[in-house]
């Protein structure tokens, strides 16, 4: 199918697509802050450019939008209504991305953590218990835990 769009507006249009601090981004950044972990925002030193980065754990936590990972492509093989062969070998370059980075990461002693964006919106405070989670693995196994946040609530 032909785009309804001339190539300028479709460039002004994805130029607006965000890629930091996008809503499940935020609503995971609350989260966090709730169980007073204190961490990095798209921390350009790591590799990747992770979303959530814990340092002294050396822990990388990517927020994968659905469509731009192809979620529903990989889990049931739906593809987008238009362009399909287009979005599905972008889906795969992603796809291959990510793995990519996670392995170059893990091969830098760093742990990865990949959480759908659906999940998040669903539940944000069980996306976080599974970041804490990671994080409480992690310092059984010698990596120290993150220092704790100030208490958001002042007076205490």
């Amino acid at each position: 199918m032909v785009d309804t769009f001339d190539r300028a507006t479709r460039l002004r249009i994805m130029k607006a697509v965000r890629t930091a601090r996008t809503d499940p981004e935020e609503r995971l950044a609350v989260a966090l802050r709730r169980l007073r972990l204190k961490f990095h925002r798209n921390d350009r030193r790591v590799l990747g450019r992770p979303d959530f980065t814990f340092r002294s754990a050396r822990l990388a936590v990517f927020v994968d939008g659905d469509f731009w990972h192809g979620r529903a492509w990989f889990t049931t093989g739906t593809a987008p209504a238009t362009n399909a062969p287009f979005w599905i070998s972008k889906f795969v370059r992603n796809g291959e991305r990510d793995r990519a980075v996670n392995a170059r990461l893990r091969a830098r002693g760093w742990s990865v953590l990949r959480v759908w964006g659906s999940e998040i919106r669903k539940a944000p405070h069980a996306a976080a218990q599974r970041v804490r989670s990671r994080l409480r693995r992690l310092a059984r196994a010698g990596r120290p835990f993150p220092s704790l946040a100030p208490s958001a609530k002042r007076g205490r």
